[in-house]
């Protein structure tokens, strides 16, 4: 009897830590992202590539689903579990990169050096 109530006590704890632990993932519309590709999880490959995409979350649902879409011509909505999903940051142009940079750089103007007091 003890044994069984011992093993319910550490079951509540592992499940307080693993809830703990858990990331709440929030997808909004438009938000661009990738899908896990569960047919090569098996498979130990360094440079195998896991995540498809990207696509672009169309709707969430209450349930956790996420409806995306293709980027592509032919738009083909799927419906989706939403912790296969992880966002996508979409990369930067060069111009976009260098366009804030220079809003930031201030020129110094230039002051002349002041010579050393002499004694």
């Amino acid at each position: 009897m003890q044994a069984l109530l011992h093993s319910e006590v550490i079951q509540l704890q592992r499940k307080i830590w693993h809830d703990r632990h858990l990331k709440e993932k929030q997808f909004q519309p438009g938000d661009w992202v990738l899908l896990y590709d569960s047919r090569y999880k098996d498979f130990k490959g360094k440079l195998r590539t896991r995540w498809l995409g990207p696509y672009i979350v169309e709707t969430c649902n209450e349930n956790g689903s996420v409806l995306i879409q293709t980027i592509d011509e032919e738009a083909i909505p799927m419906l989706v579990n939403g912790h296969r999903l992880k966002i996508y940051r979409k990369p930067l142009s060069k111009q976009e990169f260098i366009e804030p940079l220079g809003k930031s750089v201030f020129v110094m103007e230039q002051v002349p050096l002041s010579t050393p007091p002499t004694s």
